[in-house]
């Protein structure tokens, strides 16, 4: 799926997540604490791509992820890579346009911030 489709697929849904209060504090710790594993940052046109540990357990925490934000932040896409050789995992978070920031300041992604490049 590139940009268009992904901006075609989520015309009309609002860049923002549907929890509220104390669940969205306890949902942002969590996805803080997953994204502190973080490996490597990329930058994408339309979010960002980020390196995680090529283990069993990451591919499931990593679904795991996936399932809770598809319910809460509707306006995401998501891929997971599978690098060859039981290699990291890439998790591809995308979106409209916005995205990118919204992805930055939540779990406070960005290129400086990359632990591979401090």
């Amino acid at each position: 799926m590139d940009h268009e489709d992904i901006d075609q697929a989520t015309q009309g849904v609002p860049i923002a997540c549907t929890l509220a209060g104390g669940d969205r504090l306890r949902r942002g710790a969590e996805v803080a604490e997953l994204f502190r594993a973080r490996q490597e940052v990329r930058e994408l046109p339309d979010g960002y791509a980020v390196r995680f540990p090529g283990e069993q357990v990451w591919a499931e925490r990593l679904l795991a992820f996936i399932v809770a934000e598809r319910e809460c932040c509707p306006f995401f896409a998501f891929e997971l890579r599978f690098e060859p050789g039981l290699g990291p995992i890439w998790l591809h978070l995308r979106g409209p346009e916005g995205t990118a920031g919204v992805v930055a300041a939540l779990v406070g992604l960005g290129i400086e911030q990359d632990p591979a490049r401090q």
